[in-house]
């Protein structure tokens, strides 16, 4: 071996050859071939993405820890129950709206701090088959009550609150006012005052000057401290959405009102209103035999409601000699307004008469109520003496 020094790479590339194989001659170890290097920092190179790993999952847990104590500090999350533990107390009055479904009774009886959330009430509403006997009304209830308990108090008519009426159609203000201080504590008086100025009700001015006509028949219930405003308010916030639904234009809700009450007081069965309607038109138009010109309306229900008898069949000479613009027999056109409440019947056929030609119409039973319609005065006058030959039978 020679003195000359042995460089740091030389003794890099020597380290770990292995001697070559002894032989004749041989005077120095040869290398087999070119060795693949040593790759340098091997061991930072295997350890440094498992320390990654430990101090992004260490971060992750100490913000967690973190953030659960802020949470708990700052925010409570234990989960509220959905329902109150019942039974209730104290009292809370509720009504049920015609046409209310389960979930708009559920929002009422939260509002009304009855239940505490919807969610049971509308659960135990959808399993309960006797839930759609429910009837509109105003209720007395507990508050924080199950849901459970409500419903089946809502199902109970015995927590029905305040007066139930039932208003029939083809009644006069007069009437009207008469069965509801009858079934209320409300006097005739104060129902006669209260309509005075009917336009404070949203009433629209019209000729008669007059809500006759204007308040909806049907069901109602009357709370205990109602006033006479607040159920005439109701009654004709019912006939204003009745309107409103037929797309009637204001505009002709008086005129409207004045024949369906005329079709409400002439005949009784359903079918035969439209009929009823479209002669009224055919009258004022002169259609058919008339040739053009208008004829009176001659209808007995208005010489009844100028005289003040209750509807019955004719009429008496004297009684059609009455000096009123609602004598139909002695004045053209329609009436100034409505006789009675006309019901929906009736409203139908004003917003949808049949077609046809009649102009004249008479009820030839009074106790079923057929009545019989024609187009010429001849077919009429048959019409007539059956009636009188059926009047003549009955004595």
């Amino acid at each position: 071996m020679n003195n000359e020094e042995l460089s740091f790479d030389d003794l890099a590339d020597s380290h770990g050859e292995e001697p070559a194989a002894a032989g004749p001659g041989a005077a120095h170890g040869r290398r087999r071939g070119p060795q693949r290097p040593r790759r340098r920092g091997g061991f930072l190179r295997g350890v440094l993405p498992v320390l990654l790993v430990l101090l992004v999952v260490g971060g992750l847990i100490v913000g967690g820890v973190q953030g659960y104590r802020w949470v708990t500090s700052n925010v409570n999350v234990e989960q509220e129950a959905a329902d109150y533990p019942g039974p209730g107390s104290g009292e809370a009055v509720v009504e049920v709206a015609e046409g209310d479904t389960g979930t708009d009774i559920a929002g009422t009886l939260v509002e009304m701090g009855v239940i505490k959330s919807t969610g049971p009430f509308v659960t135990v509403f959808s399993n309960t088959p006797e839930a759609a006997r429910i009837e509109p009304g105003i209720y007395r209830l507990k508050q924080e009550m199950t849901s459970s308990d409500a419903l089946q108090a809502l199902l109970d008519p015995s927590n029905l609150a305040g007066q139930r009426v039932i208003i029939p159609e083809g009644k006069r203000l007069t009437q009207i006012w008469e069965q509801l201080a009858a079934e209320t504590d409300i006097p005739v008086e104060e129902f006669t005052a209260a309509a005075e100025d009917y336009t404070r009700y949203g009433i629209p001015e019209n000729t008669a000057k007059s809500l006759e006509g204007y308040l909806w028949p049907g069901r109602y219930d009357i709370n205990e401290d109602a006033t006479a405003e607040d159920v005439i308010q109701m009654m004709w916030d019912r006939m204003e959405n009745e309107l409103t639904a037929r797309d009637i234009p204001q505009e002709q809700w008086h005129e409207s009102l004045t024949i369906a009450s005329l079709a409400e007081m002439e005949v009784r069965n359903p079918e035969d209103y439209g009929k009823v309607v479209r002669t009224i038109e055919n009258r004022l138009e002169g259609a058919g035999e008339a040739k053009g010109s208008p004829m009176k309306l001659q209808f007995d229900s208005t010489v009844h409601y100028v005289t003040g008898k209750s509807a019955s069949v004719g009429t008496t000479d004297a009684e059609r000699a009455t000096d009123s613009p609602y004598n139909t027999y002695k004045y053209e056109g329609l009436p100034p307004g409505p006789i009675a409440a006309p019901g929906s019947n009736a409203l139908d056929a004003v917003d949808a008469p049949p077609e046809g030609a009649w102009l004249y119409f008479v009820s030839v039973n009074t106790d079923t109520g057929e009545t019989k319609f024609a187009d010429t005065w001849a077919e009429h006058e048959k019409n007539v003496k059956e009636w009188q030959d059926w009047s003549e039978a009955k004595g």
